[in-house]
């Protein structure tokens, strides 16, 4: 493996399966992924322009004496203007993040030579889950029966009960529906749960080739400097999975703005749905770090051993030459020794050592992490409170 990240090279986690059948029958075999800016046009053209042609010709777009026009339903839009794009574009950071990883646990020795076998089966049976179409064609499925069963709302068991007018201006119960509601059911809402179910399956696979990782004996230094014994790499495309969770941060958010403003929930009652939230999505995108905890911890206590030893027989050496038998002149002899460095340096090396992590990641990415994912709900705040009351307490709060 090389570390030339051709697009045509890389290991991608997001392609094969479902979709590279049906590139290869549109485009012939071997064809590559589309390109971000064509897949985020292909999406917004058939799962929400359709909707706002059709809304339009019904008058129920902007209003038309229609209680909740498409417009101002913060749902849909939210779906399609904003998780969409977001689970479209991890691609560009998924992917590369990933290859990476992949290509530095063979490069850089954290994997022996000897066990380099067992680390391509493990890439091996990651690549085979990641092409096959069997999932994909379960979790299509999976989106278009919840859709269609709970076709009153917005295409899950959440949403069921939401009454929107658009959706179905012939009646509130959900019977009859418009053109855009058939158009909602039968196109934009399974197919936006099904790239959905698509990044969790990758994100389990992923994590099963972890556990794999894990059960290889690593070569883990503890005086490596990402503090990780060479797993940083993992650490930060683990983190590069945020950004699907924050797309579905963004329609629990929708949800939630959607029965604040139509039904009049106050935001006080999801403050804690929304904090638990947050805790969970952290736990499961960080969770698979811990596979690799015993390694770390067995390197870190083999380092602090070993190097607390070599830091016993050098501050002892050094107090003999400089300390015990020192001479009248040894300060200008100290200084133009490299005992003095040496015993610096070791000093760096011992402190990366006691400072290395149980798991490849670092407390700031998870930090990181959890504002991004509260980020979605702040909007929250505008609608519960006005501005000049944001203001206020504010300034109460640093008062």
């Amino acid at each position: 493996m090389n570390n030339n990240h051709n697009p045509e090279t890389m290991f991608q986690l997001s392609s094969g399966g479902l979709s590279r059948v049906i590139l290869s029958r549109l485009r012939g075999p071997g064809a590559g992924e589309l390109p971000i800016k064509a897949q985020l046009v292909i999406s917004l053209g058939l799962m929400w322009l359709p909707l706002v042609v059709l809304t339009l010709f019904a008058g129920t777009f902007y209003g038309g004496g229609t209680i909740q026009p498409f417009i101002t339903d913060v749902v849909p839009q939210v779906r399609l203007l904003v998780a969409l794009p977001l689970l479209v574009v991890a691609d560009m950071t998924i992917n590369p993040a990933v290859d990476m990883a992949i290509r530095d646990l063979a490069v850089i020795g954290v994997v022996p030579e000897g066990e380099r076998n067992r680390l391509q089966r493990a890439l091996i049976r990651l690549t085979q889950s990641r092409d096959s179409v069997w999932p994909d064609v379960i979790m299509l499925i999976i989106a278009y029966g919840s859709t269609w069963l709970f076709r009153p709302g917005y295409g899950d068991m959440d949403l069921g009960a939401v009454d929107p007018y658009w959706f179905s201006p012939s009646s509130g119960d959900g019977n009859g529906l418009s053109a855009a509601g058939w158009w909602y059911v039968l196109v934009s809402a399974p197919i936006f749960q099904f790239i959905l179910f698509r990044w969790a399956w990758r994100f389990l696979i992923w994590a099963r080739f972890l556990y794999q990782v894990a059960r290889i004996p690593l070569t883990l230094h503890a005086t490596h400097p990402d503090l990780a014994g060479g797993l940083g790499t993992l650490g930060l495309a683990q983190q590069t999975f945020a950004v699907v969770f924050v797309a579905f941060a963004t329609v629990v958010s929708s949800t939630v703005a959607h029965n604040m403003i139509f039904e009049g929930v106050g935001f006080d009652q999801s403050r804690l749905e929304v904090f638990v939230f947050i805790v969970i999505c952290v736990v499961l995108i960080y969770a698979p770090m811990l596979f690799f905890s015993k390694g770390l911890y067995t390197a870190r206590r083999i380092g602090l051993s070993q190097y607390g030893s070599l830091g016993h027989h050098l501050s002892d050496a050094f107090f003999r030459r400089w300390i015990k038998h020192s001479g009248q002149d040894v300060g200008a002899e100290l200084k133009n020794s490299t005992d003095s460095s040496t015993m610096a340096d070791y000093g760096a090396t011992f402190e990366t050592v006691r400072n290395m992590r149980f798991i490849p990641a670092s407390l700031r990415n998870v930090v990181t992490t959890a504002g991004a994912l509260a980020a979605p709900f702040l909007p929250l705040y505008l609608i519960a409170f006005s501005f000049k009351d944001l203001l206020g307490r504010l300034a109460e709060a640093l008062v």
